[in-house]
Order: structure tokens, then sequence, then C-alpha cells
């Protein structure tokens, strides 16, 4: 039985990956219920959910969250947003995870389980962890989450084209009076229409308020033009790239991608434009007529 003052100690059974062990590997080692929560009560130990544990030192990982609900339920399936931030996907963590289980239970300690029916081709192996696919993942997401999560995740998703909105209206289709359905097909319109943010969707609203025409949203310009890019107005005629910005700041590695990609789209002999949140909001008349102008000077020269 290890000493009461060594406070590195963990059962030998330890994920060496993420130091997550459970109540009975340390049961098994010696280790007194008494002594276990003692453990807890002065903070040596954590709990990480479920009935997992590890020494308060550990890193919180969405991986050891991972690892921790499945020595706890090794039935279950990882899913929602747990799934999400598995497969690299920007969402909001909500502190809880979320698991698919196959037969009803309560919830322990920050695990959250779901009885969601799952399907041929739902599934994938993550590191021997098994997880929603990233489209279920999506379609389960959209149909949980508040508006102004599914909207994030929505434009997320819709840029890398993830998810295209025949997909989710056949999944809709085939899934009749399923809790979200109403979220779901609301989400596959703004995939049709192009407008995958609040932003995308304002200036949208401008251009056709102001009988602008000639342009597509949400268009992948690899065939068009050969760049790798997926933007959020696009001129053919004429050229010109209209980008918007979320009302959320973008982070490094968006503020990167996105002069990245900007720099190739000029290169290509795109004209780019890109406008802010309050751009739009505040200054509407502004934009609008920056636009017209563009247009008319690219079209005279061409």
């Amino acid at each position: 039985m290890p000493r009461a003052v060594d406070r590195s100690w963990v059962p030998a059974s330890t994920d060496p990956r993420y130091g997550v062990f459970t109540r009975v590997d340390a049961v098994r080692e010696g280790v007194s219920e008494s002594q276990i929560r003692h453990r807890l009560r002065t903070g040596v130990w954590r709990r990480v959910c479920g009935g997992a544990l590890a020494l308060a030192t550990t890193p919180h990982d969405v991986r050891g969250d991972a690892l921790a609900a499945m020595l706890t339920w090794p039935d279950a399936t990882l899913a929602l947003g747990t799934a999400a931030r598995l497969h690299g996907i920007p969402v909001r963590d909500d502190g809880r995870v979320h698991v698919i289980v196959p037969t009803p239970r309560a919830p322990r300690h920050r695990l959250v389980p779901h009885s969601h029916v799952l399907e041929p081709g739902d599934l994938v192996d993550l590191a021997g962890m098994p997880t929603t696919s990233v489209a279920r993942t999506v379609v389960d997401c959209l149909g949980s989450w508040g508006r102004d999560d599914a909207r994030d995740l929505l434009a997320w998703v819709g840029t890398r084209q993830l998810l295209g909105a025949d997909a989710l209206e056949r999944w809709v289709f085939t899934h009749p009076g399923r809790r979200g359905n109403v979220q779901r097909a609301w989400a596959a319109d703004r995939l049709r229409e192009g407008a995958l943010s609040a932003a995308e969707e304002r200036l949208h609203a401008l251009l056709r308020a102001a009988d602008i025409t000639g342009w597509e949203a949400n268009v992948s310009l690899l065939e068009h033009i050969g760049v790798h890019a997926v933007v959020d107005v696009w001129f053919p005629g004429a050229r010109l790239v209209l980008e918007v910005d979320g009302r959320v700041a973008h982070g490094p590695d968006r503020f990167q991608s996105d002069r990245t990609r900007q720099n190739a789209l000029t290169g290509a002999g795109c004209t780019v434009l890109r406008y802010t949140w309050e751009d739009i909001t505040l200054r509407p008349e502004r934009v609008v007529a920056q636009i017209r102008a563009a247009l008319a000077r690219l079209h005279a020269v061409r």
C-alpha cells in the first residue's frame, strides 16, 4: 500500500497518456476508501468525471475526460460537444462530458448520459475510444444546442463544407419527430442560402436591399481560379471577393489563415474587400457604396 505522504503515487494501471485511473484501480493496490476520500479532500487527487480520478497536478484535457468516461462506462460512445472537441471542432466547453449510452442511467460528476439512437456509419474510433463521426456529431449538436452556439458551429462546418444542406435535410426527413429537427431544418436553410453567420446574413440582406446582383455565397474558388478558399461572397464577373468577420473576434490561428488566404486571392487577380460586424451594422451605407464603386471600377477595367 502506498504511504500517505507520497503525493505523487498513482496506481500502476494509470493510463500514462492522461494520468487517469479509477477508484477500483486504487483499491486493488491497497488504498482504502477513507484514504481515497482523504486524498480528494486534501487536494492530492481530483475527480475527472464519473468514477475516474487523477492527480490534482494532471492538466485538464478533453482526451483525459474522454478516457475517464470510458473507464466509468465502457459501453458508452463519446458524443455531442465532447466528440466535437475530440474531432478538433472549436466549440465552447460546457464543463461536462457527453456520452451516448445503451441503457438509462443517472449522471455522474460531469458525466452526462444521452439516449440517442446510433446507426451504421455513425461511429468512428479515436485512440481506441468509440466516438460519433464528424457528421453525426454535427447533426446532434445542431439539434441540441442553443441558437447562438448552433450558428457558430454552422459557420465553422459550412465554410469547411463538412456537411451540406442536402445531407442535413435528408437526415431530418429520415428521422421524423426527433428532438431538435426544427433547428436542424433552420440550419439546412442557412446552408442552402449560404448565410452561415449573423454577419453574413446581414451582408446578404444589404446586397439584396441595394439590388446588387451577380454574386454567390460561400463559394469554393478552387475550380474557378485554382485557389483553395471558400469565400463569403463571390462576384465571378468582377473577380471581387467580400469577406465579413463575425461578432466574435477571431483567434490568432484564424487571423493568420485569413491573411494567408487573402494573399493567395490577391495573387490570383482578385480584389478582396473585408468588413467587420461594426461595418455591416453601423455603417451599411458606406459598405454598399464601397461595393458599388469596386464593381463599377472592376467591370470598367474588364
